[in-house]
């Protein structure tokens, strides 16, 4: 798995829906997003941010969504080497991937059924690279919870101005009618 990090390339929005797409997860217009989680941790996000690319690390103040906190993830984003570290998992989200992977490398991780942790990987990185949000939705398999209906809103924050370093998650994931 280290290869990915070592072997660190920029990836397009083609090659992030594609893997996505296999796993039943797509892109949605942050416009359309529907859980109000999300659209709360966007719209603080854009309040934050004003007229920069994105808002600094140090403004996030976690009372202002301590409602939100167990939906909520965090991801660093180190770039040399290029990596990417779980810092922040909140409890529905251990609850449903089965796991508390906080400190854990993004590659390292078996949250999920199969090798969707590599596109979480890319997915991610994606986003670092972008320097906007994104919102994803879709069905997929958590290990702890099984299939489920996701909605997830990603937010790159910055250290520096310039690059993103950290990367703050919303996600409600709902369990799925038994068939």
């Amino acid at each position: 798995m280290m290869q990915l990090a070592e072997n660190f390339r920029s990836v397009s929005q083609a090659d992030v829906l594609a893997e996505a797409d296999t796993h039943g997860i797509r892109f949605r217009r942050l416009k359309e997003l529907e859980e109000p989680l999300c659209m709360d941790m966007l719209a603080y996000w854009k309040e934050l941010r004003g007229e920069r690319d994105m808002p600094h690390h140090s403004e996030i103040d976690p009372v202002r969504f301590a409602r939100h906190m167990p939906n909520l993830l965090m991801v660093q984003v180190n770039w040399e080497p290029f990596d990417l570290t779980y810092r922040l998992l909140g409890g529905d989200v251990v609850n449903a991937h089965g796991a508390n992977f906080r400190g854990q490398r993004v590659l390292d991780c078996r949250s999920h059924t199969g090798r969707f942790n590599e596109v979480l990987f890319r997915f991610y990185q994606f986003v670092a690279e972008a320097r906007r949000p994104y919102a994803v939705t879709g069905t997929m398999e958590y290990t702890g919870r099984g299939r489920v209906e996701v909605e997830a809103v990603y937010l790159p924050f910055t250290a520096d101005g310039e690059r993103t370093d950290r990367i703050l998650g919303a996600t409600v994931s709902k369990p799925l009618p038994k068939a």
